[in-house]
């Protein structure tokens, strides 16, 4: 008897340490990288509704600053381009202002049915629609919500330094990580060949922050600020879990935009709801079910 109770001891005290055995930054990052890898293909063909309120404040002019408003509502997805492993998200706009948008059945038709393009050629077509309804003088397409989980990504990883920082108030994740498992880790480009690019290909370098669950690398809140001279763009995302998946799906994301020179602005807030499967039939239009 007093053997079973000390074996049942020591094997007690052993799970205890193995407990709050901390795992190394390469491994939390190995996890996250697979975790990124895995994601892109579970949100294959999953389409959310975008609400998507942009605002955009000029320079001041004569002591008066006139600020324009924009409401979108879109449908975004993750798609795949033809012949190429390589995956992008499409904002597909279908009211504006409360508006419908009269081509957008037209405009699917040739993006994904009818596409008679290269897949490079196609993701720049895909780029240029889905920012086509942007508010503000800043060509933007870093404004989906799963771009900063492209740092993650196993071959960019080599092109940042991280740290790990304070979590902070992690209570705001509420159910989606254990507290004692989430940590901030901070990034920050190193040397050329940045992810983002401004005008005439140049670089334009990013920081920023991941929260997740160091034990499964899930992501639960990423930051991206993405400067140079000219502008600073900020862009936060809060994920979520969401009945009938099984993975988080952004929630929330806030961006900002400011320019430099002139100090005007555009400020964003996009919700995400409604995820369901979406499908595309080539002998007819593009259709969600």
């Amino acid at each position: 008897m007093s053997r079973a109770v000390a074996t049942l001891i020591v094997a007690t005290i052993a799970v205890a340490g193995a407990a709050v055995q901390e795992p190394s930054l390469d491994e939390v990052l190995s996890r996250a990288a697979v975790y990124v890898a895995d994601y892109s293909k579970r949100l294959q063909g999953i389409v959310a509704e975008e609400l998507y309120l942009q605002n955009y404040t000029p320079a001041r002019t004569r002591g008066r600053i006139t600020r324009e408003g924009r409401q979108l509502r879109s449908d975004v997805l993750l798609v795949k381009l033809a012949g190429d492993d390589w995956w992008m998200q499409f904002r597909d706009v279908f009211e504006v202002n409360r508006r419908p948008v009269r081509d957008r059945d037209q405009r699917l038709y040739k993006l994904f049915v009818d596409a008679k393009v290269d897949g490079r050629a196609q993701a720049l077509i895909i780029q240029n629609e889905s920012s086509r309804y942007n508010l503000g003088p800043v060509t933007r397409t870093i404004n989906i919500p799963i771009m900063a989980l492209l740092f993650l990504e196993k071959a960019n990883q080599r092109g940042l330094d991280f740290k790990q920082g304070k979590a902070g108030n992690v209570k705001r994740f509420g159910e989606l990580a254990a507290a004692e498992d989430i940590w901030m880790l901070e990034f920050a480009e190193q040397g050329p060949g940045t992810l983002v690019k401004g005008a005439n290909n140049r670089d334009v370098p990013s920081t920023g922050r991941f929260w997740l669950d160091r034990t499964s690398g899930r992501i639960l809140r990423t930051e991206m600020i993405t400067q140079d001279t000219q502008l600073r763009a900020t862009i936060d995302v809060f994920y979520k879990a969401t009945p009938g998946l099984d993975f988080l799906v952004p929630g929330e994301m806030r961006e900002n935009y400011t320019l430099r020179q002139t100090a005007s602005r555009i400020d964003g807030k996009a919700t995400y709801d409604k995820f369901r499967q979406f499908s595309v039939s080539t002998s007819e239009k593009p259709k969600s079910q």
